[in-house]
């Protein structure tokens, strides 16, 4: 499934939460806030960290081959540059992370792009080009979840991803966070590829290579906001 499709609409489109039944009734208080778990930190710091020049990599990528099917290889080649300046920005960048393709879990209604059992255990480099929100499956709405929910997305409004995942994980509403995400070492060796290709006039392919690129990225789900789950009561004797 290529990035321009499927997830989001849009790249760097970290959207509004959607799904919720904003209820009429005057709302609650939230349950007492605890310490985050590790998880919800990692999460929290996954949403800040999109990459906009990886996300601007990408749309250059993808208007190359538009350029290339329209029989324009001088826009091509300027593309495919910008998508290697981009490129080359979003590795200093600090939002690429380190995960095995095989810890990944995907998106629910998505079929993995590679074969079973062939995703690499290999940790490698991933760069996050893409993110969206959405509530929980399991999500029933109440006054205080609705106001939550409410409140958050102002904050989404304004940029603030942490922000809103801390409200909503102190009203204990579970928000699940889908990333779109390029292998960052291989993905700028087949653009360099492409490149090298659409210099010796072979467009066909300079396609092939960017198509390559597009299908090599991949999506993985974290749980983005919950309350950890609640010690046991101590046993009496």
């Amino acid at each position: 499934m290529k990035v321009f499709k499927g997830i989001t609409a849009a790249l760097l489109g970290t959207t509004l939460l959607a799904g919720a039944v904003y209820a009429q009734q005057t709302p609650s208080a939230p349950a007492q806030a605890t310490a985050p778990t590790a998880q919800q930190k990692e999460a929290a710091r996954d949403l800040a960290k999109l990459s906009a020049d990886g996300a601007i990599a990408f749309r250059a990528l993808h208007l190359a081959r538009v350029a290339i099917f329209d029989a324009d290889p001088a826009a091509a080649k300027k593309l495919v540059a910008d998508a290697r300046a981009a490129l080359a920005k979003a590795k200093t960048d600090s939002t690429a992370f380190q995960k095995a393709e095989a810890d990944f879990k995907m998106p629910k209604g998505m079929k993995a792009a590679p074969a079973a059992g062939s995703a690499s255990t290999q940790p490698v480099a991933w760069l996050p080009i893409d993110g969206q929100l959405a509530l929980d499956e399991d999500f029933v709405s109440t006054p205080a979840k609705a106001a939550a929910v409410a409140d958050a997305n102002k904050s989404l409004e304004k940029g603030n991803r942490a922000e809103a995942i801390e409200k909503l994980r102190v009203a204990d509403v579970k928000v699940m966070f889908a990333m779109a995400l390029a292998p960052l070492d291989k993905t700028m060796a087949d653009v360099d590829q492409a490149a090298k290709l659409l210099d010796g006039g072979k467009y066909y392919e300079a396609n092939a290579a960017l198509k390559k690129v597009e299908e090599g990225v991949r999506y993985d789900v974290i749980l983005a906001s919950a309350q950890p789950p609640k010690a046991a009561a101590p046993k009496q004797n």
